[in-house]
């Protein structure tokens, strides 16, 4: 089951996701932004980190999507897995490829993507 955003902040309310900073909260997910600010140049890799950090309990896993603004101009935020484990304590490390021939620099606080929860009972 995917949660749907009253069902993100159902679970908000009760502790059983923890997410700190506050994000907002979509349709059926939250959004998730840069934790730096970064200038990456074309065909360049790096890796940083959310602004969020969360806290998974032991049943609820979670979905990393980026954002489509950001592939527009050819920066790809995942190219790994986009999985986070349930029982996950932290931030989410973006994996970032700049696919263009620009330079470009993301600024802290911008937007990478959203987490999508899903329940993994059985």
């Amino acid at each position: 089951m995917i949660y749907s955003g009253i069902g993100i902040k159902r679970l908000i309310t009760e502790g059983k996701i923890k997410i700190i900073p506050e994000s907002e909260i979509k349709e059926a997910s939250i959004k998730i932004h840069f934790s730096k600010t970064f200038t990456i140049k074309p065909k360049e890799f790096i890796t940083t980190l959310s602004k969020e950090t969360i806290e998974l309990p032991n049943n609820i896993a979670a979905l990393y999507d980026g954002y489509t603004h950001l592939a527009r101009k050819g920066i790809i935020t995942h190219l790994g897995s986009m999985f986070v484990d349930p029982g996950t304590k932290g931030q989410i490390t973006f994996e970032v490829f700049n696919a263009s021939d620009q330079e470009i620099t993301i600024n802290e606080n911008d937007r990478a993507g959203h987490l999508i929860f899903i329940d993994t009972k059985e």
